[in-house]
């Protein structure tokens, strides 16, 4: 662990997370609205690193390094290729404009890698027989930890578990599926779902419409549970996992679908059914795991 001050940063779809550690303490943190318009991404990252690093009372020249996790592919030289969900951030390269920026080292993951970082190095236990993370936020984000590290492709690049068919009605996705995890279980799907039924995306709302009895906001809850399920029978069935955390912002509502993801789940006969479990990192999680990725062994 460094003890130097790292920041971390992670990158979703929708919002941004900024972190400054240090001996894993959270110095300072912001939140910003992540940037699509092409070419000003840079310059608004930068700006917010600096205000974080004033925040924490801590000199650029004094930083260990910057992890980053992107929503999406991220390539062997850590490019970020998702121009579906970071189209300013996507094949161009942002690592080592910020290197040269603050001149110090930069490191690039998938943010579901990252968020199962901070999963597994603050809550013991769950990473020693495996570990799947699965992001439920604009996309749905999926990593595998075996004995504290990342699962990676031949290639060293971490596989795209979100984009995988699942049985479901048909969600075209830019992928190329007919039928695609991402477009059924991402926290995106759920807000769609919402607003065609009740009206509004707030899925507090929606929550507080279950516990006061409404059945059309328990059935669009149902729904989703299942689609979720779904596809984490198809992950376990690859991976064999004993534990799956659920992160991103759809799993704050996991007390509303979790019986029908489990429904799904207790179907599995080719593995072993795992403990399921909502993260209990904020939203500041996939930041700290991403500023992990300096100095650590990933």
């Amino acid at each position: 662990m460094n003890t130097r001050p790292v920041v971390g940063i992670d990158l979703g779809g929708t919002a941004s997370r900024i972190v400054v550690t240090a001996g894993g303490k959270v110095l300072a943190s912001s939140t910003l609205t992540t940037p699509h318009e092409v070419g000003r991404a840079l310059a608004i990252y930068v700006t917010h690193i600096r205000r974080a690093l004033d925040m924490a009372g801590v000199a650029v020249a004094n930083i260990a390094g910057i992890g980053i996790g992107a929503s999406g592919p991220v390539d062997a030289d850590g490019i970020i290729r998702n121009p579906e969900s970071l189209p300013a951030l996507s094949d161009i390269p942002f690592r080592t404009a910020l290197e040269d920026e603050f001149d110090t080292a930069c490191v690039v993951d998938n943010d579901a890698v990252t968020a199962a970082l901070a999963e597994a190095h603050q809550v013991h236990g769950r990473s020693r027989n495996g570990l799947l993370m699965v992001t439920l936020g604009t996309g749905v984000g999926v990593a595998l930890i075996r004995n504290g590290r990342p699962y990676r492709g031949a290639d060293g690049i971490h596989p795209e578990g979100g984009h995988i068919t699942i049985a479901g009605p048909p969600a075209p996705c830019y992928c190329g599926r007919a039928t695609c995890l991402e477009q059924l279980a991402s926290r995106s799907s759920l807000q769609a779902s919402a607003l065609a039924v009740t009206g509004s995306e707030d899925l507090a709302a929606l929550g507080a419409s279950v516990r006061e009895g409404k059945t059309a906001a328990a059935d669009v809850f149902a729904e989703y549970g299942t689609y979720v399920g779904n596809g984490l029978v198809e992950l376990c069935t690859q991976h064999r996992p004993a534990s799956v955390v659920l992160g991103g912002s759809a799993s704050r509502y996991l007390e509303f679908f979790h019986s029908p993801l489990m429904a799904r789940l207790m179907a599995l006969r080719d593995a072993p059914v795992p403990d399921v479990f909502a993260s209990r990192l904020d939203d500041l999680g996939g930041a700290v795991g991403a500023a992990s990725l300096i100095g650590g062994s990933q």
